[in-house]
């Protein structure tokens, strides 16, 4: 349980090159995290049992969810993510995005 962060203090994990993450609150079923991307950086195509939700807090980003046509998101968006669905983002411009999840993401905390 972490209840209270300062996203500047928390250590970034280089997912790959150009994103990283930063384990924000957690507890009970719920977590946040933080991602940043480098312009040009792709998250991989993935999917997990957890819901999602995520917040464009700044920069550029395609939305891609597999087999439709991706969407555009700027700063001030968001999207929902259910469970077990494959998708990636791709960003356009430096990025951070603030995401949500339940239940937990046990890989997160210990990577």
């Amino acid at each position: 349980m972490k209840l209270i962060t300062q996203a500047s203090q928390e250590a970034p994990f280089q997912v790959k090159e150009g994103m990283q993450r930063r384990l924000l609150s957690y507890g009970g079923s719920l977590m946040m995290a933080q991602f940043s991307f480098e312009a040009g950086a792709t998250a991989p195509w993935h999917r997990h049992l957890q819901e999602q939700i995520s917040y464009i807090v700044s920069g550029e980003i395609d939305y891609c969810v597999e087999g439709q046509e991706p969407v555009r998101l700027t700063a001030g968006a968001s999207f929902y993510v259910p469970s077990d669905v494959t998708h990636r983002v791709v960003a356009y411009a430096p990025s951070v995005l603030i995401d949500t999840f339940t239940p937990m993401r046990d890989e997160f905390i210990n990577p």
